[in-house]
């Protein structure tokens, strides 16, 4: 199950969650052994959920400091800046 364009990962990971549910539910209506289906669905939602993070881990090419300077400062161009000081005199 892939994270959409713009998901959150509270919002992918509560998807994930609900159609592990709904997979485990079906075996269990089938007749399928509760504790292996509970076993079965913890083990795949703590997979799909661990998946992005060992893939980051794995990935071979890293960008560059000067590539991941630039895309910090085209960041930093749309925060706001934070007062410096604060006015306690009203």
């Amino acid at each position: 199950m892939r994270i959409k364009p713009g998901e959150s990962l509270e919002s992918w990971a509560d998807r994930v969650g609900m159609f592990e549910k709904g997979h485990a539910m079906q075996r269990i209506a089938r007749g399928d052994d509760i504790k292996q289906v509970i076993e079965d669905m913890s083990r795949r939602i703590t997979g799909k959920l661990t998946h992005p993070i060992l893939k980051s881990f794995n990935q071979t090419e890293l960008p560059s400091v000067e590539e991941s300077r630039k895309k910090y400062e085209e960041i930093m161009k749309n925060v706001a800046k934070a007062a410096d000081h604060v006015d306690t005199d009203t």
